[in-house]
């Protein structure tokens, strides 16, 4: 849960040593390599509803992270739904936050070869989508591949 973490942290901005929480206030992930250093901790999980608002009408059909996480939640099974999603981190996203207290979406300062490497405090089910965005500068107007590593 984003919002736990932040509460936790007492910080917006997540980087090595950063646990990560649940919205039971449980650690679920630490930190422990971050060669990117700025990650969305408020902006949330782009939807339909949203990229309508903010792009157009026209621009409903396109696809949306929240929709790849309710579909992942799914397929996984396990009786989880629409209300087992809580509020999303960003990684490589670049959010700032302006002096009279907006979010803006900028282009991002990741690059490729950076990564993140979190450590699991305990079991967990992490759902991840590469944001499918066009049309903000979040990835340069242009989705591209993430790698995921996962070792025991």
């Amino acid at each position: 849960s984003a919002c736990d973490t932040i509460r936790a942290q007492r910080n917006l901005y997540l980087t090595t040593g950063t646990r990560l929480m649940s919205n039971l206030g449980e650690v679920l992930l630490t930190i422990v390599a971050d060669t990117c250093g700025r990650h969305d901790t408020l902006g949330g999980a782009c939807s339909r509803e949203s990229n309508t608002m903010r792009y157009a009408l026209e621009k409903e059909h396109m696809h949306a992270c929240r929709d790849s996480f309710l579909c992942g939640v799914t397929e996984w099974g396990h009786g989880l739904g629409k209300r087992d999603i809580t509020c999303n981190i960003n990684f490589f996203m670049n959010v700032p936050v302006t002096p009279e207290g907006r979010l803006t979406f900028e282009d991002g300062i990741s690059a490729p070869g950076r990564y993140v490497e979190l450590r699991a405090e305990r079991d967990v089910v992490a759902l991840i989508s590469n944001c499918p965005q066009l049309n903000n500068p979040c990835n340069a107007f242009n989705p591209t591949p993430v790698r995921v590593l996962i070792w025991n």
